[in-house]
């Protein structure tokens, strides 16, 4: 399980690759990139902010327990904070089970 919380741009496919390169024993892998949405051409980028350790703290306790009750193998969850314009990659989530 591994739970990234970060400023900086990400490659969702090289992500997918690595993560599911490291499964062992999974019959699939399902992943779900989120992208900022830009409402009818008026947003123009945002800005998100977040608590350092809270934040990776509260993602981790939801992604074990996401883990433990379906009986996944693994689990990936990337998440950017800082400016990010319309249409930039904010985050993915990944699983394997």
């Amino acid at each position: 399980m591994r739970v990234a919380v970060q400023p900086a741009p990400f490659d969702p496919g090289a992500e997918l690759t690595a993560f599911t390169a490291g499964v062992r024993g999974a019959g699939a892998v399902v992943s779900f990139t989120g992208l900022v949405r830009d409402e009818g051409g008026s947003l123009s980028g945002m800005e998100i902010e977040h608590y350092p350790g809270m934040t990776e703290k509260a993602i981790s306790g939801m992604v074990g327990e996401a883990v433990t009750r379906s009986s996944l193998c693994d689990a990936l969850v990337i998440h950017r904070y800082g400016a990010l314009l319309a249409g930039e990659t904010i985050m993915m989530v990944a699983t394997a089970a």
